[in-house]
């Protein structure tokens, strides 16, 4: 099986893009994530390759040398890079915007439901786990110094855990690093975090939300230039237990997995990071957890809820004009 081959499995998201020859398409594995550039420029590659390499160093939690890994094990950090300073700045402003459905610093509940996730569950972790694993979570713990670039966690149980944001955040690095080069035309794929840099050669980037019913179709085409795109949802990973089907996300404020009946929520913004961040705490909370501050202050542009009402799927598309509810079955392609 190739790398394209098993990231499909692994995408929410799929390009509606075919491999054209004058087109440059190249993929990547990096750090666990499937990493796809598309470009009529062959410059593209390399240099977002490159700008994921460099920033890896810094969010990589399985590196025990990045900057992220240390500040954990070490409980402050006294030569803070400029990206890490914005990405705790700026998961501080979801959370804040969230009600802290997404909150960085569970590291240590969400470790703990890890290893049920995907397979069949013996049991749920004990409650008294669970509760002092909610407890270390301390969303106002991370003191940040800009100045002199120094980050400290002044709660000794809490870890943070940027896997809801930092790939989001690299992707919209990569395209400032194109732009800089002067590249206008580009589509980032980073295991469903997509940017569509410009146009693909005069027409708009096509992406296809998949139907988590039936991958192999699409429930929605969205036609995107200098737009980000991201995807979560709990229909690829789950887990088993007495016969009921629970999702790999936590809610940090119950500590244990979500409950909303939202199976996938797709955010379009400006954004990667931001849509990345947004995707995750709306399928957490799912619509009562949507605040007119989003669209008011442009942090979306617009929201696509996939929800089960009375076992049927359900298609609801958010944005700051309208609300709209339809079944699947009516939705355009």
């Amino acid at each position: 099986m190739s790398l394209c081959q098993k990231a499909s499995l692994l995408l929410i998201l799929f390009l509606l893009v075919s491999c054209q020859r004058t087109l440059n398409r190249n993929e990547f594995l990096i750090a666990g994530t499937y990493l796809e550039i598309i470009s009529p420029d062959p410059r593209s590659a390399r240099i977002v390759y490159e700008e994921f390499l460099r920033l890896d160093k810094i969010f990589n939690k399985y590196d025990p040398d990045s900057e992220i890994s240390r500040l954990n094990k070490n409980r402050s950090i006294s030569d803070a890079s400029d990206e890490l300073i914005e990405v705790l700045e700026l998961s501080a402003k979801i959370g804040d915007l969230t009600s802290f459905s997404f909150d960085i610093t569970c590291a240590k509940l969400y470790d703990l439901w890890k290893d049920i996730i995907g397979k069949q569950a013996i049991s749920f972790p004990h409650p008294a786990s669970v509760s002092a694993a909610k407890n270390s979570c301390c969303k106002r713990c991370v003191d940040i110094d800009e100045k002199n670039n120094r980050i400290s966690l002044d709660n000794k149980n809490t870890l943070i855990d940027l896997g809801g944001i930092a790939k989001g955040y690299m992707v919209d690095e990569a395209v400032e690093r194109l732009k800089e080069e002067g590249i206008t035309s580009a589509l980032i794929n980073a295991g469903g975090d997509i940017y569509c840099l410009g146009k693909n050669r005069g027409k708009l980037w096509s992406i296809g939300i998949k139907d988590p019913e039936d991958p192999g179709r699409f429930i929605k085409r969205l036609d995107l230039s200098d737009a980000a795109v991201a995807t979560s949802g709990d229909y690829e990973q789950f887990f088993e237990y007495k016969g009921n089907r629970y999702s790999h996300l936590i809610n940090p404020r119950t500590g244990y997995p979500a409950d909303s009946g939202v199976v996938s929520v797709t955010v379009v913004g400006r954004s990667c990071a931001v849509a990345d961040s947004l995707a995750t705490a709306v399928c957490i909370d799912g619509m009562k957890g949507l605040s007119d501050t989003i669209f008011k202050k442009s942090y979306a542009s617009s929201i696509f809820i996939v929800k089960i009402i009375k076992g049927e799927q359900r298609l609801f598309i958010i944005d700051s004009d309208s609300k709209v509810k339809r079944p699947l079955a009516d939705s355009d392609e």
